[in-house]
């Protein structure tokens, strides 16, 4: 697939004509898609690219919590491009994408693109304009949106979609003092770790931001047992409203371990996923302890 070899002006410029992107001639022709996008810009056929066209969602207001939860998510983990929101989570996560697909009218679509040593896994995403998304983040890039101030019943779901997107909860137990520990965090950017330590300070909770060790991001976390459930409780204070299951048993598990279990959850299903006590996994795209997502896109206009 990698092979170099040429192909003719005129054969790559009906290709493209015939709305073609650089992944299918790679796979029709053998020549890598690098190498596609050369002879593109040498034999100057960019403005034969057909751009994508997308159905468009607008966002006036924010009236739901499904819609103020989506909204939570995008701002925490998601590309955006003149307001074009890709949205891309792992296949065990897919249960989020089905929520939003009910909402922008959209089908997620899977890649089951596995590359390890481009850390690239399977995924499932959903792409779609929606316009006037700025209007309520401040900016596409991570590092300048800011989180926008929704009503007190709305806030919750906000706080909701950016756990789900750049939270986690980690526990284990410590050997050496036979007790156990806990610790909730968000992994993001400096704006949005302010913007949820003022909805957290609200609440009673205290937290410190930190800079995140050997990457451009920021820690924001706090471990105080009275602090801990209290932010469960008021998190998962609407149990009929739970679009990530898996991080609800695993918070839900840890309740169990203290002792603060609320009769919510099959306790089988929580105990099953208690098994490594060690740690809890971290964002629903990111890594263990709480990783920074990568926030380059996987989008490939020309591909």
């Amino acid at each position: 697939m990698n092979r170099v070899c040429d192909i003719s002006k005129e054969q790559l410029s009906e290709f493209l004509k015939q709305g073609y992107t650089n992944r299918k001639i790679e796979k029709l022709t053998g020549i890598s898609k690098s190498y596609i996008s050369y002879l593109v810009r040498k034999y100057e056929l960019q403005n034969l690219y057909k751009k994508p066209k997308y159905d468009t969602f607008i966002l006036d207001k924010i009236e739901s919590k499904e819609i103020a939860y989506m909204l939570g998510f995008i701002i925490a983990d998601s590309y955006i491009n003149n307001e074009i929101v890709e949205i891309s989570v792992k296949l065990e996560d897919i249960e989020i994408l089905y929520l939003f697909s009910k909402i922008l009218g959209i089908e997620p679509k899977i890649d089951e693109t596995l590359i390890k040593e481009k850390k690239r896994y399977p995924r499932a995403r959903i792409v779609k304009k929606i316009i006037g998304i700025n209007k309520f983040i401040g900016h596409s890039k991570k590092p300048e949106r800011n989180v926008p101030i929704l009503s007190k019943n709305l806030e919750v779901y906000l706080l909701r979609g950016i756990f789900d997107a750049d939270g986690c909860i980690t526990w284990g137990y410590r050997k050496d003092r036979n007790r156990l520990w806990h610790k909730v965090s968000f992994t993001s950017s400096l704006s949005i770790l302010i913007s949820v330590q003022k909805i957290l300070y609200k609440i009673g909770i205290s937290t410190i931001i930190r800079p995140k060790k050997g990457e451009d991001c920021f820690i924001l976390e706090f471990s105080n047992k009275a602090d801990v459930i209290h932010f469960y409780n008021y998190l998962y204070k609407d149990i009929e409203f739970i679009p990530l299951k898996r991080k609800f048993d695993n918070y839900n598990a840890l309740c169990l371990e203290l002792g603060e279990f609320r009769e919510t959850t099959d306790k089988s299903t929580i105990l099953s996923s208690a098994t490594d006590l060690s740690v809890e996994c971290a964002e629903t795209t990111g890594e263990i302890n709480g990783s920074l997502n990568n926030q380059s896109s996987t989008q490939d206009y020309n591909s």
